[in-house]
């Protein structure tokens, strides 16, 4: 079976469900596809999704100017006082835009467990090589997604509309 007709098949099962749900079935078609071990990417539990996703924003947004919690353009939110990287283009390949991830991981990182959290409002967790081995799959049009410290001390922060990436830290 091609690789052409499984996405033509789970896109027409996608196109019934609402856009945001778009993704997440991209995604576990990722996982079954490239074999990518669960017990090191795998989604969150449903119940610490909204923890999940107030601490991040608490621990990075302008909370003060922003109380209500966006994911979408979190760009514009971030609080002035963080330290925030150099910033990371995407000029054409996703590939390797994604793969620019690896370097903007703090090094102590790499072999610890993560966040990603994407605009959307999923939350997944997982090492650094599986969630960009999932992310350079992707081509259903990902908006703003974050990579996070279990710690909320740091995230590598992705806007689409930007098409830029860079590291936010306290």
């Amino acid at each position: 079976m091609s690789n052409e007709w499984k996405n033509a098949v789970w896109q027409e099962k996608a196109r019934h469900k609402p856009a945001r749900f778009y993704i997440r079935d991209e995604f576990e078609e990722i996982i079954k596809e490239e074999n990518i071990d669960r017990r090191r990417f795998h989604e969150a539990s449903k119940f610490e999704y909204e923890n999940i996703i107030r601490k991040f924003y608490y621990a990075f947004a302008d909370y003060q100017t922003y109380p209500k919690i966006e994911l979408d353009k979190m760009h514009s939110r971030f609080r002035k006082e963080l330290k925030k990287s150099e910033i990371v283009r995407w000029k054409t390949n996703w590939v390797e835009y994604i793969e620019m991830f690896r370097h903007l991981i703090p090094d102590k990182e790499t072999a610890s467990e993560l966040y990603l959290i994407l605009s959307e409002g999923w939350v997944y967790e997982g090492f650094a090589s599986e969630i960009i081995s999932v992310l350079s799959e992707t081509d259903a049009g990902l908006r703003d997604f974050f990579i996070v410290s279990k710690k909320f001390e740091w995230t590598v922060a992705h806007s689409d509309d930007g098409e830029c990436m860079y590291l936010i830290s306290a």
